[in-house]
């Protein structure tokens, strides 16, 4: 197993979200249900800037596309949004870049059936075995009336399989939303989470929320990163 040496979140058989501690990198590490919001140490990458700042962009129509790896702030609106883990920090979680689920995740604005609503849709550029192996975790913990499918809409996007519309291949998904009603509103998001498979359980590494407003712009809200933060000279260090 890979070397548990910080905190992580995973979600269990049961689709609930669970969280590991170690007191050291080598000791043995011990799992609990979290029943209630956790307090956890997580960086917070500076995902938006100035609310008079993004006003002011958000007065331009339209935005393109950025790529996003919870490094940079996100300084102006954008229409599309491809979210990555760094390299750097690929290579520093042990046994992530092998068991991990997601090469990249790309979310974007689309039209929604409400008029009066919003939508985004979910990319999923799966890594080399990645799928294969989320479906045969989520696979081996079907119950009761689970199906796949229900346990792949909630462990893709954090949502019920009936609020969405997920493709048969899982490699899409629109998710509609409540429009925010500034750059700032994150009542209503989208999850974006890159999680990886060790053994029977399932982590997340890094994970944002998503907002849309009506006209079609993107707004990150927080970004979290489990286990690592950034020094001052912009390198990932374990927490």
């Amino acid at each position: 197993m890979a070397d548990m040496g910080h905190a992580m979140w995973h979600f269990d058989h049961a689709g609930t979200i669970s969280m590991l501690h170690t007191r050291t990198r080598r000791n043995t590490w011990i799992s609990s249900q979290i029943r209630e919001t956790p307090t956890v140490t997580t960086v917070r990458t500076p995902a938006a800037v100035s609310l008079a700042a993004l006003l002011a962009l958000t007065a331009c129509s339209g935005g393109g596309s950025l790529v996003y790896g919870f490094i940079e702030p996100v300084t102006e609106p954008v229409s599309s949004i491809e979210f990555r883990v760094p390299d750097e920090l690929v290579e520093l979680e042990e046994g992530y870049a092998e068991d991990r689920v997601f090469e990249s995740i790309t979310v974007s604005a689309v039209e929604s059936d409400d008029p009066a609503g919003c939508a985004v849709e979910y990319e999923f550029d799966f890594a080399d075995g990645g799928l294969e192996r989320y479906r045969e975790e989520l696979e081996n913990g079907l119950n009761g009336n689970a199906t796949l499918d229900g346990r792949m809409a909630r462990g893709l996007t954090g949502r019920d399989l009936e609020d969405i519309e997920l493709s048969e291949d899982y490699s899409s998904a629109v998710v509609p939303l409540d429009c925010a009603a500034s750059p700032s509103d994150d009542e209503s998001t989208s999850r974006v989470a890159f999680s990886w498979v060790v053994g029977d359980e399932t982590y997340i590494l890094a994970s944002v929320e998503v907002a849309a407003m009506q006209g079609g712009e993107l707004f990150i809200h927080e970004p979290e990163v489990n286990g690592w933060e950034l020094d001052t000279n912009g390198n990932w260090i374990q927490q």
